[in-house]
């Protein structure tokens, strides 16, 4: 068993989430990154099978880019 933030996962999970890491690791800020956590979410909510893995978290971040939200609190601007 290895432990990523606190949840205990085997090794073969966490090659899964490693490849996931590392198929998206152009496409996701510094942030998402650092948080092994998000890796584990997205593996996790598909059984572990990498290909829908990587298919959900790519539309997940193409949803966060069309609505801005990693720049919502620096870009918005409030009605006058």
């Amino acid at each position: 068993m290895v432990v990523i933030t606190g949840i205990q996962v085997t090794e073969e999970e966490k090659s899964v989430i490693d490849e996931l890491k590392r198929r998206t690791i152009n496409l996701l800020t510094t942030k998402m990154l650092e948080d092994e956590s998000l890796f584990y979410r997205f593996c996790k909510a598909r059984d572990f099978n990498l290909e829908d893995a990587e298919s959900m978290l790519r539309k997940h971040i193409m949803w966060r880019r069309e609505y801005g939200v990693d720049t919502i609190l620096t870009a918005y601007k409030l009605p006058e």
